[in-house]
């Protein structure tokens, strides 16, 4: 899902410096808030391009497959990826240019919460709803056991391995948005104007 593969520099600072527990400045806060918005449209293209292939690819496999298991299969799959796409425009935090000029610590906290909520919880909207349909076509597959039981075995236990990857590396993705959450909980907000400037 998220690429936060630049923060490991971050990451590393952390646990290395004490530096990474100074309070962050605006601009800072600024600058990583824009970040995260690059970051979130390209993520999001990304999976909707891979959705848009996902259902062409199972709909080729429910018109041509022979058998019911096979069409039910591709056609609950499909319907996965569309349940998974629309929770991806559900959940994904959106940029607010009103609430940006207001306040921009607190936009770029809501925004961080709200990935690390989204990144936290995708084995339950992102991964789960494919499974039935995935599950189903696996097993069409197996039955009809031109693979023979080593073949079905990968093709079986390749997916499912994918599967725990991807919640392993967004559950990463959640643990590094909670340590940016905290540092900013860390931080004090900045003293509001005076009245007379």
């Amino acid at each position: 899902m998220t690429d936060f593969s630049d923060d490991m520099t971050l990451h590393t600072l952390w646990q290395s410096d004490t530096a990474a527990f100074d309070p962050m400045p605006v601009e800072e806060v600024r600058r990583r808030a824009s970040r995260l918005g690059d970051i979130v449209a390209r993520r999001n293209r990304r999976e909707y391009m891979a959705a848009a292939i996902v259902i062409a690819g199972f709909a080729v496999y429910a018109v041509v497959l022979p058998g019911l298991l096979f069409k039910l299969g591709s056609l609950l799959v499909i319907a996965g990826t569309l349940f998974v796409s629309w929770q991806l425009t559900r959940r994904t935090s959106r940029p607010d240019p009103a609430a940006e000029a207001a306040d921009i610590r607190s936009y770029y906290r809501a925004r961080l919460v709200r990935e690390e909520h989204m990144l936290s919880r995708v084995g339950r909207w992102y991964l789960a709803p494919l499974l039935p349909g995935l599950l189903l076509f696996m097993t069409a597959q197996a039955l009809n056991d031109r693979y023979g039981m080593v073949g079905s075995t990968v093709l079986i236990g390749g997916p499912l391995l994918l599967f725990g990857a991807i919640w392993l590396l967004n559950r990463r993705g959640a643990a590094m948005l909670r340590r940016q959450i905290a540092r900013i909980d860390r931080d004090p907000p900045a003293p509001a104007p005076e009245q007379g400037e």
